[in-house]
């Protein structure tokens, strides 16, 4: 995508790394039924010292940041359901982020929002905090799916809360859909694609529905209770999408995602096209100089660690740059650059870190496909010899004509993409690329 190009080259000519940051909020009011996230309901007491440790852990990370190459390109606040957690808390977590990272001038900052707790007062408060882009869990217009679904929401709540959103001057808004999902008909889903055409968003993720062990919906089907539609509507549902998008201006810029010119998710985009980017709070990912970890999905443990000393924590709860003098001062903190161990315990990285895996070239090369190829642009020959210092297609070169010769992937202008029948068979030929 060209202006994702350019805006890595603008970084670059300043001298200048791009960053991202996910926020994770596992709480939500009930657990949806079809969902495998860490989500979970809680008392306000507990969100608050949620977000209070939250905050602890962002500023403890950021003396690696505040002096250096990086700027945060963008910020994503996701869960669960972020809109859950007071909106006081999120605009001290802002405050810190501002105070504590070095920050893009034309940053991108989303939030994921669930209908019925996106109030006014909070839609203010995200705005006035920084946040410049809402992501609205919606799924579906009709009432008998949201209800099978278990959300919590109508679509009359929705239009409330998006309407107000407009109001209020957002300008970039994403609506989440489903397909595939029970009761659901090629009728039904093309009535819902034609209300959200009306409401006029920025953007769509439009995710097929994947029943996920462990869900209600996952025990449903194995007794036979769940009404899915056939393969035979999930097709005509695929085109329906396909058209409905195209009437409303937008594009497909990768597998679940559509938006009108300039307005792709900056965030979402850098996943596939490896930027690093730091995960906060519990069960988050990282991805940083060659490496990826998870934190703890431990929320007894996360709330335990000691990222400051007692005394120091009022600095980092007012987001003051002071929270760097206290993390000098932390005895028992260490950096998350380099895993330093302690003769008498675990330092706070081994406890807060799970699954830590340093890449090697080889599945570094792996990923620049199996990310890269997700994005309808697709990977260019030219960024994987500036990053691997080799030609491709010594490496990759039999699958690569292998694909090309069975219309699953186009080559020109020195880039490979999928077709379109590619991209739907997509998690299978992505595995073709496993060195």
């Amino acid at each position: 995508m060209e202006k994702y190009r350019t805006l890595l080259e603008s970084f670059e000519k300043r001298g200048k790394k791009p960053l991202a940051l996910y926020l994770h909020i596992p709480f939500c009011a009930r657990k949806c039924a079809y969902c495998d996230f860490l989500s979970f309901p809680s008392k306000e007491e507990q969100k608050i010292a949620y977000m209070a440790k939250l905050r602890e852990e962002l500023a403890w990370r950021s003396k690696d940041f505040q002096k250096g190459q990086y700027e945060v390109l963008s910020l994503f606040i996701g869960g669960g359901t972020p809109s859950a957690v007071p909106y006081e808390e999120m605009e001290k977590t802002m405050e810190v982020i501002r105070n504590c990272y070095p920050i893009y001038s034309d940053w991108e900052a989303s939030i994921e929002c669930n209908p019925e707790s996106a109030s006014k007062e909070a839609l203010e408060a995200y705005l006035r905090s920084g946040i410049n882009r809402l992501s609205f869990g919606l799924q579906s217009t009709q009432e008998e799916e949201l209800r099978f679904l278990g959300r919590e929401h109508q679509f009359s709540t929705f239009l409330t809360a998006y309407q107000e959103a407009r109001k209020l001057g957002f300008k970039n808004i994403s609506i989440d859909l489903m397909n595939g999902i029970p009761l659901q008909t090629p009728e039904s889903y093309k009535k819902t694609l034609k209300n959200i055409s009306l409401l006029k968003p920025e953007h769509l993720s439009i995710y097929n529905l994947i029943i996920e062990k462990g869900t209600r919906f996952y025990a449903l089907a194995k007794e036979g209770k769940l009404p899915l539609p056939s393969e035979e509507e999930l097709l005509e549902m695929d085109a329906l999408t396909k058209e409905w998008t195209g009437k409303m201006g937008m594009s497909p810029y990768e597998v679940s995602n559509y938006a009108k010119e300039g307005f792709f998710s900056v965030h979402n985009y850098g996943y596939w096209s490896n930027v690093p980017y730091l995960g906060f709070g519990i069960h988050s990912s990282s991805y940083f100089q060659h490496k990826r970890w998870k934190n703890t999905n431990k929320l007894p443990l996360y709330l335990s660690l000691p990222f400051f000393e007692k005394g120091d924590s009022s600095a980092v709860q007012s987001g003051q740059r002071s929270v760097e003098k206290s993390i000098d001062e932390t005895s028992s903190s260490s950096t998350f650059l380099s895993l330093q161990k302690q003769k008498s315990c675990p330092s706070i990285e081994e406890q807060l870190c799970e699954d830590v895996q340093v890449l090697t070239k080889e599945e570094e090369m792996e990923e620049f496909f199996y990310l890269g190829l997700r994005r309808t642009a697709g990977v260019s020959e030219i960024d994987f010899v500036k990053r691997f210092s080799v030609d491709m297609h010594k490496i990759f070169g039999a699958v690569l004509e292998k694909q090309c010769k069975e219309g699953y992937l186009l080559h020109d202008n020195a880039h490979y993409r999928f077709t379109e029948v590619g991209m739907n068979l997509s998690n299978v030929l992505l595995a073709e690329f496993l060195l």
